[in-house]
């Protein structure tokens, strides 16, 4: 009985996977979980969660208010990119970090 309810649950549950830039909402795919690849789904994140392509110096890092609008981590070959929101990186999976004048200046405005 209790592979039945197992079965269930994850037939029913939605799933997410990273597709480059940003997360699509999947269909469950065993190798995908296996992986660590495959999510479970999370309405914001699908909405909000993007990777920015090549931001520089004129991109708006930072709020009216001051605050955060950008999250950065290092990437497997240790390039920094750059997101929407915070999170974890989701092809290394460790957290992002807040961006801050002195990376912009390091690594935006060369």
């Amino acid at each position: 009985m209790f592979g039945i309810v197992a079965t269930i649950s994850i037939n029913s549950q939605r799933w997410m996977v990273w597709k480059g830039d940003h997360y699509e909402e999947v269909e469950f795919d065993e190798e995908q979980l296996r992986i660590g690849a495959l999510k479970v789904y999370k309405e914001e994140r699908i909405e909000r969660f993007k990777k920015l392509k090549n931001p520089d110096c004129t991109y708006d890092f930072f709020n009216e208010d001051g605050s955060v609008r950008v999250w950065y981590g290092k990437n497997n070959d240790g390039n920094l990119d750059c997101f929407t929101d915070i999170g974890l990186h989701p092809e290394i999976g460790k957290t992002l970090k807040p961006m801050t004048p002195y990376m912009i200046k390091k690594y935006m405005c060369r």
